[in-house]
């Protein structure tokens, strides 16, 4: 599966106003609802489930909330990026302003997980960071993550 066929123009945000993590998972939630025809709680629930466990943050600002629904049939993503960081309580203690959040099926197969291991590559990228904080609107967030993936496939 190509990471970027996970976002589109309609589920990617950039420079959007979100003061803390239960908003960020509320607004991803919204989102994800949206494209997986779910109810917006049980894909907050979902997420929220997760992050209890630990989390999702990568540090350096970054972070990829996941989740599992029966409802969801194929892995499907949200991409912001915060005009202001907020706290989302990484281990690093960094704020968080580009958040990549992911829903995949409940019983998601090893294709669909690794997804998860190739954005936080993909993220791992200093450069690319840059250049995802620098984009000025979603066409260019899009497009500077799209780019970024070629190389995977």
């Amino acid at each position: 599966m190509n990471i970027s066929q996970l976002i589109t123009p309609e589920t990617t945000f950039c420079n959007i106003s979100l003061s803390s993590k239960k908003k960020i998972l509320e607004k991803v939630s919204s989102e994800l609802a949206k494209s997986i025809e779910c109810p917006t709680e049980e894909i907050f629930e979902s997420l929220l489930s997760r992050e209890k466990l630990g989390s999702t943050a990568l540090g350096n600002g970054i972070a990829i909330p996941h989740g599992r629904v029966k409802s969801c049939n194929h892995a499907t993503a949200v991409f912001l990026l915060l005009d202001e960081p907020v706290d989302y309580d990484a281990l690093d203690n960094q704020p968080v302003d580009i958040v990549f959040a992911i829903m995949v099926p409940e019983k998601a197969d090893n294709e669909q997980l690794k997804c998860l291991a190739e954005i936080a590559k993909v993220l791992s990228n200093p450069s690319l960071v840059a250049q995802i904080r620098n984009a000025h609107c979603n066409a260019a967030l899009l497009e500077i993550f799209n780019k970024a993936t070629e190389k995977f496939h």
